[in-house]
């Protein structure tokens, strides 16, 4: 499969989908170093949804993050939302610290306290659960990503057009290129009535999804089922409720 670079990231649905910069400190309070990047998507004008593990905070801390949204250029753009890690919850499945955790269990939340990320058509996901054999969507279909990937020029937004190779329970087995950088991106397939959001990308195999055999080298991501969908609406009702 192919990718290109998104043309036109200021409309739907790329406008929703941001880069993420996490800057960290160690648990002794130290700067660190390095800047981690990944992909993320808006599902609210205060919520972005991205992988787990690229929130883990496990041996470091994250004292800040900047988002970029609709990043589509080598010079960052001035729409940078700057938070502070007294201005924003990060929600995930505590069990993905565990280093047996699963595919399925790779998905989180940056809830942002104070801050709007308005992006210039107002457009989100639609946000329902996918469950298999309940939806048009079928292994073989045609399917979208796009991120931020490490192996393109820094801040350039690239999409890929691709199909879905397998679906187990609990994950989406996909044929898109991907590196660091893309975990968190969107999936998403599109129909009569829109674009509908069926996976989180998170990985490059996908060995821990039970899936055949033969299918194990291929990329996966976090099916969108409702147990997915449940979990983090809890989530941000829980932290809608402290405001």
């Amino acid at each position: 499969m192919s990718r290109n670079r998104v043309l036109h990231a200021h409309h739907a649905p790329f406008s929703s989908i941001c880069l993420l910069e996490m800057y960290r400190k160690s648990k002794s309070g130290d700067a660190v170093s390095f800047v981690n990047r990944s992909t993320g998507f808006l599902i609210a004008d205060n919520v972005l949804v991205t992988a787990g593990h690229s929130l883990s905070e496990k041996d470091t801390v994250i004292e800040r993050i900047e988002i970029y949204p609709y990043q589509n250029s080598p010079q960052k753009s001035e729409r940078k939302v700057r938070v502070e890690s007294t201005d924003f919850v990060i929600r995930k499945v505590p069990e993905y610290d565990n280093p047996f955790c699963y595919v399925k269990d790779d998905f989180g939340i940056i809830f942002l306290k104070k801050d709007k990320i308005i992006s210039p058509d107002t457009f989100h996901f639609d946000w329902q659960p996918f469950e298999p054999g309940h939806t048009g969507v079928k292994e073989n279909d045609l399917i979208r990503m796009a991120g931020y990937p490490i192996d393109k020029p820094d801040f350039e937004l690239w999409e890929e057009r691709g199909h879905i190779v397998e679906i187990t329970s609990q994950c989406l087995l996909h044929s898109f290129t991907t590196t660091k950088r893309n975990s968190g991106s969107p999936i998403w397939a599109e129909h009569n009535t829109g674009m509908q959001l069926v996976g989180i990308h998170v990985s490059g195999n996908a060995a821990s999804c039970h899936a055949k055999p033969q299918n194990r080298p291929y990329g996966s991501a976090v099916l969108l089922t409702a147990r997915v969908v449940e979990t983090i609406m809890s989530w941000i009702g829980e932290e809608s409720r402290k405001r």
